[in-house]
């Protein structure tokens, strides 16, 4: 036993020293790799043990409901709509185990058998259909509030290539939805995993199954252009495309199948509808697919450069135009009406309190983040702003429906809380989200996905589950989400970044996308070229384009001319110097390496000026005479005189025994220098030795130093 315990301990101290060796770049691995574990861990003891019963039959439909035989059962009666009921009565009347996600009745004969030639139809159904197109455009009005927002949020140097990749994501989507993402998504059922009919969706369906395939496509759209924002500033266009493929064509369609198939006619056959899960808009459908895309985007990208410094915290990369992304926040905002209210797929009595509790849901959200950032941090950020309010309407989406409007407040304030604390989390492990995309989807959504079991009406959510059934049930689908969303998606993304980089290169990086990918040139690009040209190649007669009435035209009009006087000035200079008797040398002030040196110079010292160029100035010019005692003198004496004497100038004494043609002027010259330029750090062995000189004795100096140095003339004959 005594053996056992010495083993053990041993074993302990060994691990304790590989812990505190480990670099900080294996301690953000194993932190990533420790929340993966975790995840997975749970989801699969979910899975696998028997938690989950099937506590309500009624909701174990056969597949073949979905080919349309259910129809054959359902006839509509007018009297007993939904419009002839108070909406007290609706809320608290038993749906049947029909979805409450839907309310739309249907007659058992199509209402349009040729829409050309359609005779007048209910009321009832019309309004559904055109409240169902009109979400439709103010969920696609999102669309652009993405763009603006991710484009505020990142450098201008990449604003173009945020913007192409909103509006190529939306044609990617809609052409992968109508291909085989609505099939997958909303076909007949196989097993309650996956759809198997209707395929290219054909162009003469019935108008709310057209209208309700516009609105369902709209969704996709916004599910795709999450990622776009999280990997801004570095990913390959055509990297990003094959990712809008994969989430808009399968991870989307697939993970919708499993939580919404069926909600067209009110009847949940999916294997998560089926178990009671309810995410009435897409809290966790949407907004945390989205996310977890994200963050196996950005596991195998990694982060910008220079966004983690080695040696330094964190940096921060500011956007360009942060009104734009207000905008952006605000058209967002606006198309959450219809995200939320459109989900109803009717015009009933839930509209108005699903937009209300959206609306204070967003509010509470943005002001939790603008009190606790502005508290912790001291200013009130705007990013702070927009990702709180994001966070409020994301979080709310779930449960819109069923929850009253003081727990939308309160999912709200939670929302903003938590996509605080997962910000700070990802800038702990190094993972760089641009704009805040798996703050606000991914922590908001699993936070509104589960805030539907502790604050939503059982008797609106109809599943007949107890409140630890219905949060246990919807643990499950955000477990569900994470194994689809992120561990099917990271080993793909890993795999292809083998065969085929995802990420842009760093020259690329450095330019920006815009024309690295694009090939986009703007004002502003021109300016920067020529600018730093004129600094590589030290001409100053190159001139930036000007494009009239433009705020960067009229900046390099008034560079011109600056540049303008600069060359004049300069050419006067250049005349002056080079006809000047004196020597006259020029070098960097930090390690005193001599840039160029006038005629003159070249004939004092003997050589050429680009035999001179990049050489020390005290190579050719002896320091180290201090010309009161005519001694040498080393750093530490000089370090000693400079701290006695408090004079502005520096003098510092020229040795004429290297002049190789001393004159009366170079004998008396003195060169002054500043006396922060005398730092310890800076001397080196062959460096000079200053001392101060007062004024009162340069004149006795200079007559010393006449009178005791032998000038010695030395040429060198090449």
């Amino acid at each position: 036993m005594r053996h056992e315990w010495a083993a053990f301990q041993r074993k302990c101290l060994l691990q304790n020293q590989l812990n505190k060796g480990l670099r900080p770049e294996s301690m953000r691995r194993k932190s990533i790799l420790g929340i993966i574990l975790f995840f997975l861990a749970l989801t699969l003891t979910i899975l696998y043990g028997s938690v989950i019963n099937i506590y309500i039959d009624n909701h174990q439909q056969l597949t073949y409901i979905k080919e349309g035989k259910v129809w054959k059962n359902s006839k509509f009666q007018p009297e007993k709509s939904i419009f002839s009921q108070s909406s007290e009565e609706y809320f608290i009347k038993p749906q049947n185990f029909y979805n409450p996600q839907t309310v739309i009745k249907r007659k058992n004969v199509p209402i349009f058998n040729n829409i050309s030639t359609s005779q007048s139809q209910s009321t009832y159904e019309a309004i559904d259909i055109l409240w169902l197109l009109f979400c439709s455009g103010l969920v696609f009005l999102m669309q652009p509030g993405f763009m603006c927002l991710e484009s505020g949020l990142t450098r201008s140097k990449n604003s173009i290539n945020v913007a192409i990749k909103n509006l190529t994501d939306f044609g990617i989507s809609v052409a992968c939805f109508w291909g085989f993402g609505f099939a997958l998504m909303f076909g007949a059922s196989y097993s309650g995993l996956v759809g198997h009919s209707n395929f290219f969706l054909a162009t003469d369906v019935q108008p709310f199954d057209a209208a309700f395939f516009l609105f369902q496509a709209m969704f996709c759209g916004t599910a795709t252009t999450i990622v776009s924002g999280a990997v801004a500033e570095r990913m390959k266009f055509a990297a990003y495309l094959f990712v809008a493929s994969v989430v808009s064509g399968f991870i989307y369609p697939i993970f919708g199948h499993w939580a919404w198939n069926g909600v067209d006619i009110g009847l949940s056959t999916g294997w998560l509808g089926q178990r009671g899960f309810i995410d009435f808009a897409g809290s966790t459908v949407v907004h945390s697919i989205g996310g977890w895309v994200s963050l196996a985007a950005l596991l195998v990208i990694g982060p910008r450069t220079g966004r983690f410094p080695r040696d330094r915290p964190p940096e921060k990369i500011h956007g360009s135009n942060l009104p734009l992304s207000v905008l952006g926040a605000m058209l967002i905002w606006f198309g959450w009406f219809g995200f939320n209210g459109g989900s109803t797929l009717a015009l009933n009595g839930q509209v108005a309190g699903i937009i209300v509790n959206t609306v204070l849901a967003s509010v509470a959200g943005m002001m939790t983040a603008l009190g606790i950032g502005w508290y912790i941090r001291g200013i009130p950020g705007v990013e702070l702003l927009i990702n709180g309010t994001l966070a409020g309407l994301v979080a709310i989406t779930a449960a819109c429906h069923a929850v009253t409007a003081f727990s939308a407040i309160i999912i709200g304030v939670i929302g903003g809380i938590v996509t605080m604390l997962v910000e700070e989390a990802l800038e702990k492990i190094g993972v760089d989200d641009a704009v805040g995309a798996i703050p606000v989807h991914l922590g908001a959504g699993i936070w509104g996905t589960l805030a539907v079991a502790l604050f939503g009406k059982a008797e609106v959510l109809g599943t007949g589950l107890s409140l630890s059934q219905q949060f246990t049930v919807q643990l499950l689908g955000v477990c569900a989400a994470f194994l689809l969303g992120f561990c099917v998606v990271y080993p793909i993304l890993l795999i292809t970044n083998k065969f085929f980089l995802l990420r842009v290169s760093r020259e690329d990086e450095h330019i920006g996308l815009n024309v690295s990918e694009h090939h986009a040139k703007t004002e502003i690009l021109d300016l920067f070229r020529v600018m730093n040209s004129q600094a590589m190649t030290k001409d100053l007669s190159l001139r930036v384009p000007v494009e009239p009435f433009t705020s960067v035209g009229q900046i390099a009009e008034r560079y011109n001319q600056v540049m303008d006087a600069l060359e004049v000035v300069t050419a006067r200079n250049d005349a002056i110097i080079k006809v000047a008797t004196d020597a006259i040398i020029t070098f960097t002030k930090p390690g005193l390496e001599i840039i160029s040196v006038n005629p003159s110079a070249e004939t004092i010292f003997g050589y050429k000026s680009k035999e001179l160029a990049g050489i020390p100035i005290y190579q050719i010019a002896d320091f180290t005479i201090n010309p009161l005692t005519m001694e040498k003198m080393d750093s530490d004496d000089l370090f000693r005189e400079t701290k006695k004497l408090i004079v502005e100038p520096l003098k510092l004494w020229l040795n004429p025994n290297l002049i190789s043609a001393p004159t009366r002027e170079i004998i008396d010259a003195c060169y002054k220098f500043d006396f922060q330029d005398i730092k310890p750090e800076n001397w080196q062995s062959s460096f000079p030795s200053f001392i101060h000189l007062l004024e009162e004795n340069l004149a006795d100096t200079q007559t010393d130093l006449e009178t005791v140095c032998k000038i010695s003339i030395k040429r060198t004959c090449e």
